[in-house]
């Protein structure tokens, strides 16, 4: 019997694959590791623009969403979204072996990030960063609910973070 939660689970997934099978980019990272190599494959390259945002400002998002999953987002999605919306766009994304988001959004309650600055840091920042989160799973550390997705298996944390990283580095140019 199929139950109304199975209903709603289907009906507010769909947008989201048919929106994410829009994109013509198909950049895939199944691990974090993976994301470095790319990264480094950038910083190499020397790309200044990641899409709507520069390459620094990529570097320092995503540098910030690994962080906060480690100490905690600054702000959170309500209860209710990270019990059921959220998870199912996570769910969706790790189905798909990718993630789709805007790409301008900030990370909510994160301070702004400037469109300059010290671009070896933000390299050294996002690589640190990496590594403490590779730690974190590795060892059991508990990290904190995402604020979208709320409590995420760590294998599929570390997953989504490297979703998230392909996703910008696909847009950086």
């Amino acid at each position: 019997m199929i139950t109304r939660r199975q209903i709603l689970s289907v009906a507010c997934a769909a947008p989201l694959l048919t929106l994410s099978a829009c994109d013509g980019r198909d950049t895939r990272f199944a691990s974090l590791a993976e994301a470095q190599a790319a990264l480094d494959r950038l910083q190499a390259g020397g790309a200044r623009q990641a899409g709507p945002i520069t390459v620094y400002q990529m570097l320092v998002h995503c540098t910030q969403s690994l962080a906060y999953g480690l100490s905690g987002f600054p702000e959170l999605k309500p209860g209710w979204f990270r019990a059921t919306l959220g998870p199912m766009a996570a769910q969706v994304f790790l189905w798909q072996g990718r993630m789709y988001h805007d790409l301008a959004d900030p990370i909510p309650g994160a301070p702004a990030i400037p469109s300059d600055g010290d671009m070896a840091a933000a390299f050294a920042g996002i690589r640190g960063a990496i590594a403490a989160f590779e730690t974190a799973v590795r060892t059991g550390t508990t990290l904190a609910p995402h604020f979208a997705y709320g409590d995420v298996i760590p294998a599929d944390y570390a997953r989504l973070q490297a979703y998230h990283i392909a996703q910008h580095i696909a847009a950086a140019t």
